[in-house]
């Protein structure tokens, strides 16, 4: 096993000894394993497709004058590369600079790692991770009258310029009374998106430490992988009860002392959870969607 590998093994096992989602709002009242009978939580199924990490890049076009500005100034060899990468938009591999031998720079194996430990803290009864979409309608079709939650993923590098974010995605399907006429399904999303890191994909030279293995990069990987198992804990907990709903919060948007940035969060958004650096939020303009958003240390008060 690699040393990141052992890390990540020692690191849930440590997770397992605390609650499940700690104090405050992140509590969930979710009943042993050996109180129930029989055991009603549905299934959790991860779908663990290969994946390659990828940087999507974003349309930042420069204004008419500006360019011609900086074609003048600089002389069009020089500037014509400029003014393409602010207009770029599209997908790329990384650079060859920022690539290690984990294409997916170890999500899966961490995220299997935070997971892989007792059940009885978990809102789900067992856990299947699958190698893909076929696999996954197998399971389906072998929980016949069971509820089952059904995970995808997809995690890139949003490229900003000069900074780049990581972006993890996690899809939940929630399947109730799997493969039989009662079968209803519930989708949502939780979207995770780290500190950005400052690097310039034209650059990739210059910004290569930060990508290097075991940097910076791959830390926020592997507490993407945390944040997202708890997650998953809380949201598939709160759909299971007899009054499902995501957006149970005590606080909002407003009541945050500091504002993660976020274009889309309005002031009466709820607030499921608050930590140091991190908070999550159910933005009303993203129907089904959690936010799990970075808080800056220095950020200002609101």
């Amino acid at each position: 096993m690699s040393k990141r590998g052992a890390l990540r093994r020692r690191l849930a096992l440590l997770v397992v000894l605390a609650p499940l989602c700690g104090a405050g709002s992140l509590a969930v009242a979710v009943a042993p394993a050996t109180a129930l009978s029989p055991d009603e939580r549905p299934i959790l199924v991860l779908v663990a497709s290969p994946s390659t990490l990828m940087v999507v890049h974003h349309a930042h076009p420069l204004p008419p004058s500006e360019a011609e500005q900086l074609a003048l100034k600089l002389g069009l060899f020089i500037a014509g590369p400029i003014i393409r990468r602010h207009a770029r938009e599209g997908v790329d591999p990384l650079p060859t600079a920022w690539q290690t031998s984990e294409p997916d720079r170890g999500f899966i194996e961490a995220l299997s790692a935070a997971l892989d430990r007792t059940q009885a803290n978990w809102p789900w009864r067992t856990l299947r991770i699958v190698d893909s979409e076929a696999d996954a309608r197998t399971v389906l079709a072998e929980s016949r009258g069971d509820d089952v939650a059904v995970v995808r993923f997809k995690c890139d590098l949003d490229d900003d310029l000069r900074s780049v974010q990581f972006v993890a995605r996690a899809s939940v399907e929630l399947v109730r009374d799997a493969d039989t006429p009662r079968e209803s399904r519930t989708q949502f999303q939780i979207r995770h998106l780290a500190e950005p890191l400052a690097a310039d994909w034209g650059r990739p030279r210059k910004y290569a430490s930060e990508f290097r293995p075991d940097g910076p990069l791959d830390h926020e990987v592997d507490g993407a992988a945390l944040d997202l198992s708890r997650a998953l804990a809380v949201t598939i907990a709160r759909l299971t009860t007899a009054t499902p709903s995501l957006t149970i919060a005590s606080r909002h948007f407003a009541d945050l002392t500091r504002k993660p940035k976020c274009a889309v969060c309005e002031p009466g958004d709820p607030v499921l959870h608050e930590e140091p650096g991190r908070v999550w939020v159910a933005p009303g303009r993203l129907a089904g969607t959690v936010l799990s958003l970075p808080v800056e240390a220095g950020a200002p008060p609101a």
